[in-house]
């Protein structure tokens, strides 16, 4: 019988989180086709927790304050006893040191790399990475390649798809969605965005407005930037909305970031069929063939964001046709039974089957 144990302690509903509630059912029928069960594991209280709350069969709940405080390994090491796992599967740092510090010697541990930044532990734990950037630096690093496994994240072919330019009886509409972080550039987008208003490189004032789907510790400041640049009529922050219905509610999507793994909303804009203009940074760029399925722009330029979503604006026709092919090959290449084929077939090495 194959016990595992999936754990990821994260506060929110973002990527991470989402990834994690794909994996487990998959670790779950993995397991059951030998007997065994799949416990996940998430943190007390948080949004996960509550979402999850009526999930059969039920995750585990537990504390999560720090990677070393007695309550919280204790209640780590409890978990582990009553599972006794072949396998723990930890998505981010905190539970990765946390059950390496309870897990008896025999059972196998691996993370699952989200980003750059990562420990290193080079002698038992395998790294489970969403983009093929991080699978490699993580044998830059120095882990053994034989522990080094990619898994790109996947996404569910959405319930309602965008209508990119349909609906002429309103501006172009740009939307964006992601953590309000540093890291996510959507300064750099508020100040593409009053480049196009302006008139831009001959663009003429294009028509358009924006919406901005989530949360953060930035939105004092992007307000501020949209106030600066006068955008309040064209730019809105909307807080965390239901990704697919919030994406098949634009005609174009943006996506400025700094820093990547293999981002689950970009693979959601596209399976939902919107001409995308992201930053070219590792992540993106293992998703977009630039001119065939989006249009990929330097990281942190506004000017040249402004210029991929000038494009694409007045060339509605090309940019549908972009969408189309962007969703193409999210249903091909980034499905659910593509996770599932990969995943298992991981699962597999890191435990010493055929």
């Amino acid at each position: 019988m194959t016990a595992i144990l999936h754990a990821m302690l994260g506060k929110g509903l973002g990527g991470l989180e989402q990834v994690f509630l794909d994996y487990q059912p998959i670790l779950e029928a993995y397991a059951a086709a030998d007997g065994g069960t799949a416990t996940g594991v998430v943190r007390a209280g948080g949004r996960v927790a509550v979402q999850q709350a009526g999930r059969v069969p039920p995750l585990a709940a537990m504390p999560a304050y720090t990677d070393w405080d007695p309550i919280t390994v204790g209640a780590a090491r409890k978990l582990v006893r009553a599972t006794a796992p072949d396998l723990i599967l930890s998505h981010g740092q905190r539970p990765a040191r946390l059950m390496a510090k309870v897990a008896p010697a025999k059972t196998v541990l691996a993370i699952c790399v989200h980003k750059p930044a990562f420990d290193i532990e080079t002698t038992r734990t395998h790294y489970v990475c969403v983009g093929k950037h991080l699978a490699e630096l993580a044998v830059e690093r120095g882990v053994p390649a034989e522990r080094v496994h990619f898994v790109p994240n996947a996404v569910k072919p959405p319930a309602v798809l965008a209508a990119p330019f349909a609906d002429t009886s309103r501006p172009p509409r740009i939307v964006a969605a992601g953590r309000l972080h540093p890291k996510k550039g959507f300064d750099v987008l508020i100040a593409a965005l009053a480049l196009l208003r302006d008139g831009w490189e001959g663009f003429g004032g294009l028509a358009f407005d924006c919406e901005i789907a989530g949360e953060g510790d930035e939105r004092a400041r992007l307000e501020g930037l949209i106030a600066q640049h006068a955008l309040g009529e064209r730019v809105r922050l909307v807080g965390w909305r239901d990704a697919p219905a919030f994406l098949a509610t634009g005609d174009v999507f943006a996506f400025p970031s700094y820093q990547e793994g293999f981002p689950l909303v970009l693979l959601e804009a596209m399976a939902a069929g919107l001409p995308v203009a992201a930053s070219a940074i590792p992540g993106p760029v293992e998703m977009i063939g630039e001119g065939v399925d989006g249009v990929l722009v330097p990281p942190g330029d506004p000017a040249a964001l402004a210029r991929g979503l000038a494009g694409l604006i007045a060339a509605p026709e090309k940019a549908v046709a972009l969408g189309a092919a962007a969703r193409a090959k999210v249903l091909d290449d980034y499905g659910p039974e593509s996770l599932k084929r990969r995943l298992d077939a991981v699962l597999n090495l890191m435990l010493g089957r055929t």
